[in-house]
């Protein structure tokens, strides 16, 4: 969820009740947007990316399965490798992938889309899922890159490469994978 001047930076101090303030809490500092331009660009990416992708707009809860046959549930589960995920108690990673066939109960084909975050302070290395003969992995966002790298727009993503696991230290890695939409 965004707030007015979240994509510029704006800030309450972690003031979250500031509707009787006639203060620059509430007040639109136009001038953010120039000094932020990087963090701007950054959420605008994010917001065409999600509008792009229909599995990223799912009415209906995941169910962790593959209710359709497909090959692949609707949501699962990773760690620093595909397919184990490390739900132990001193884990910072959580990955996971959305199965596109699934978007919207089945009703619409999207990509895969993978998602990686790593909440230690320390690098880790992520392997990707293999992706199916004939596609491969492209990087939406990297967190632990600088801009203008960290992130591409929709439609403009660089294929990952092969066997190619990354290293990220607190921070997030976005992917996805063409599927044959037809």
């Amino acid at each position: 969820m965004l707030l007015m001047g979240d994509e510029m930076g704006k800030t309450q101090d972690g003031n979250n009740n500031t509707y009787c303030h006639d203060s620059p809490f509430n007040w639109l500092n136009w001038d953010l947007l120039e000094q932020n331009q990087a963090w701007f660009r950054f959420v605008k990416h994010c917001i065409a990316f999600r509008l792009a992708h229909p599995v990223l707009r799912n009415s209906e809860h995941f169910q962790n399965c593959d209710y359709l046959g497909v090959g692949f549930p609707d949501i699962s589960w990773h760690g620093v490798k595909p397919w184990h995920a490390d739900w132990s108690a001193d884990s910072r990673v959580l990955a996971f992938m959305l199965c596109g066939r699934h978007a919207k109960g089945g009703r619409v084909k999207d990509n895969q889309i993978y998602v990686a975050m790593n909440m230690h302070y320390e690098s880790l290395w992520f392997e990707l899922p293999a992706p199916p003969v004939g596609t491969t992995w492209h990087v939406f966002a990297n967190t632990g890159a600088q801009p203008p790298e960290d992130i591409h727009p929709p439609g403009q993503e660089p294929p990952s490469l092969p066997n190619h696991p990354y290293s990220l230290a607190i921070g997030v890695l976005l992917f996805y994978w063409l599927n044959k939409l037809s």
